[in-house]
């Protein structure tokens, strides 16, 4: 199971305005990601990282809070048959949640960061 990388920060006011602040971290980091897509209730951003594609998740949490209360979590596209049979390399998703810790660091006035489920 992913754990999510939650925070509490006004920064935000949608889950648009969110995808699209990360969708420009991700690129200045070089990690070629496509265009933010709805997903009814957060966005997701597909994304190549060393070569394999990567799928940030993220959005507004339920919880009522504030300052609202976010998540963002990667998840690395591995083939069923690789993950029955091998050891997949997961090192690209370790790259993106190192990345997003230090992106959500360089946020002003966030708070009550931590990977939770």
């Amino acid at each position: 199971m992913s754990l999510n990388l939650y925070m509490k920060t006004d920064k935000f006011k949608t889950n648009k305005e969110m995808a699209d602040y990360f969708y420009g971290e991700f690129s200045k980091r070089g990690f070629k990601p496509g265009s933010p897509e709805n997903e009814d209730y957060m966005y997701a951003i597909e994304s190549v990282i060393d070569g394999e594609a990567v799928t940030f998740y993220l959005g507004k949490n339920d919880e009522a809070s504030i300052p609202p209360l976010w998540q963002i979590w990667p998840e690395q596209k591995v083939s069923f048959l690789k993950r029955l049979f091998g050891k997949p390399d997961r090192a690209p998703e370790e790259k993106a949640k190192r990345v997003l810790e230090e992106i959500v660091k360089e946020i002003e006035g966030v708070q009550a960061v931590e990977w939770a489920i």
